[in-house]
């Protein structure tokens, strides 16, 4: 053997054990960082047992050490060839399954991100796109599982619970739903949207004015210009009697949308006003109101009652037969015009 040839042998040998290192290498700090990701977990478990302001304060600590951990472990691999060649691979049909989701492929989506998840079992946004292509296919019990895959493996990526938030409700799992959405909130207190969804579950289906609000007013803290959230906020004031606050959130969402015909804040002022006894402002809410959708039926329906209070009759009645072509308001309407129309029979 000359000695060039001995150098290529040599040259050899040293490349094929330093490959050899790196994948023992990258080996290890793959166990490393799923052996932080469940440290994680476990520190998320302990926030959600309701731990002391001092506990909490601690725990938080930790969790933001073993995250900057977690941040210089992928560093490391990302440094190395061969993960760097399986991530892109892993991204590559991660990528795949984005494109055949948009298509409406959903089954071919799902193998995609299926073949991402068998590359890197931390890909937690492959978990996330398995979630929303089970839920286009409405199998929900799937999709649920595949949002918690994704909290899993990123309990910070708040969408996973906002989505299984989404699913849950539509089963009508409202405590469920409510669950998810507080652990959006509780993982990330800057989600506007977490808070908001938290609160239209507590509005609508709980019918919990208190925390609803609270949640409301949390999503226009985190975000002042979230105009859904203010509009919600005057809905859960007014129940709770809570008028000139609800104004307020009302005119609120109107001087923060983008929106040029926004329909809902002003039948929402209309609500007020009347409970007020300010016809003539309720009255002119409504037909403000009424000027983005003529038939409107809840508009029409407050604007029928301001005018009716105003003694106003034939215009209540008009608004009143605006609101009867809702078959889900006519019943109520009919009666209103009733009452107009024969006062002297019901002692008018």
């Amino acid at each position: 053997m000359n000695f060039f040839n001995g150098h290529k042998v040599l040259l050899l040998l040293v490349l094929a054990l330093m490959v050899s290192y790196s994948g023992l290498q990258a080996q290890d700090l793959q166990q490393q960082k799923q052996q932080k990701v469940v440290e994680i977990r476990d520190i998320d478990k302990q926030l959600n047992d309701n731990p002391s302001a001092e506990q909490y304060d601690t725990l938080i600590e930790k969790r933001k050490k073993i995250e900057a951990e977690i941040k210089d472990i992928n560093g490391k691999l990302m440094a190395d060839a061969e993960v760097m060649k399986k991530i892109n691979a892993a991204k590559k049909s991660y990528n795949e399954g984005n494109t055949a989701l948009k298509l409406g492929q959903y089954q071919t989506a799902i193998s995609h991100y299926d073949k991402t998840i068998l590359m890197d079992a931390t890909f937690y946004k492959a978990y996330y796109g398995k979630g929303l292509a089970y839920y286009r296919l409405r199998k929900y019990s799937d999709a649920v599982k595949a949002y918690q895959g994704a909290a899993e493996q990123n309990p910070s990526y708040v969408n996973s619970y906002i989505e299984m938030g989404r699913v849950y409700d539509k089963l009508g799992q409202v405590d469920y739903a409510i669950s998810a959405y507080k652990s959006a909130v509780k993982n990330d207190p800057t989600s506007a949207k977490a808070s908001y969804q938290l609160g239209r579950v507590y509005l609508q289906k709980k019918k919990n004015y208190n925390k609803a609000a609270q949640s409301f007013m949390q999503a226009t803290t985190v975000n002042a210009d979230y105009d859904l959230a203010f509009n919600m906020l005057g809905v859960s004031l007014t129940e709770l009697g809570r008028y000139e606050e609800a104004l307020l959130a009302l005119e609120n969402a109107l001087s923060v949308t983008k929106k040029k015909k926004w329909k809902e804040p002003y039948y929402r002022k209309a609500i007020i006003y009347n409970k007020q006894g300010k016809y003539n402002s309720a009255k002119s809410a409504a037909e403000q109101s009424l000027t983005f959708k003529k038939n409107y039926a809840p508009a029409a329906y407050e604007a029928g009652k301001a005018a009716k209070s105003l003694e106003q009759f034939d215009q209540a009645v008009s608004y009143f037969q605006i609101c009867a072509k809702d078959r889900q308001w006519k019943r109520t309407a009919d009666y209103e015009i009733d009452l107009i129309v024969n006062r002297e029979k019901y002692g008018g």
